[in-house]
């Protein structure tokens, strides 16, 4: 009975040990809106808005329609009498001085670099959701009065950038400027940045 006991006992403490484990790599790999999801990063935020679906719809899609960097946008019905929204970014820049950064503190790849990826909006009543992912940046060539000076173009998926494939966490020397991401992408899709002319005929 005693050897019993200690068997048990040694299978909760190695199966608390895995949650345990588990748990925390699941919370390290999520910093303010992003995380990795099967080795994807993963942008995601719910924008609450006290509105029915339809009328929510509306503006969504008016805003879609608005935006320069959207392509490829397609709607499908999600159920629970929710719809969704698949397109492509394309040529997306951020805004660096509008959250107060400077050229000097600000990596290239925010400053002048151009972003693509895809997103997801799934619209229901009061809410919205917005997912996007596959993040890619392209900077072109600095000309300088030296070619010695001159810097070379830099291109990749941004998730090379903030996490290394295997590691528990995100790189520390990165996440000041994920929030600037995070912030810009935010914006971005926030409809009360921008005043449609069905809401201006109903207020």
């Amino acid at each position: 009975m005693v050897a019993i006991r200690l068997i048990v006992m040694k299978v909760y403490r190695i199966s608390f040990l895995i949650v345990f484990i588990s748990s925390f790599f699941a919370q390290a790999q999520k910093f303010d809106l992003f995380e990795i999801e099967n080795n994807e990063l993963i942008w995601r935020y719910t924008y609450e808005y006290e509105r029915a679906a339809d009328s929510l719809r509306s503006e969504i899609t008016t805003m879609i329609k608005s935006k320069a960097f959207t392509r490829n946008v397609t709607r499908n019905n999600i159920g629970d009498g929710g719809v969704g929204y698949y397109g492509e970014i394309q040529h997306y820049q951020i805004d660096c001085e509008h959250y107060g950064r400077k050229y000097q503190n600000t990596p290239l790849i925010y400053w002048s670099g151009e972003w693509s990826g895809k997103f997801v909006i799934e619209v229901r009543d009061n809410r919205y959701q917005v997912t996007i992912y596959g993040l890619y940046f392209e900077n072109k060539p600095i000309k300088t009065h030296s070619p010695h000076q001159a810097k070379n173009p830099r291109k990749g998926y941004y998730i090379k950038e903030v996490w290394q494939k295997g590691s528990p966490t995100f790189k520390k020397n990165v996440t000041d400027d994920m929030v600037l991401m995070s912030l810009s992408l935010r914006d971005a899709f926030d409809i009360k940045n921008y005043v449609s002319p069905v809401r201006l005929l109903q207020d």
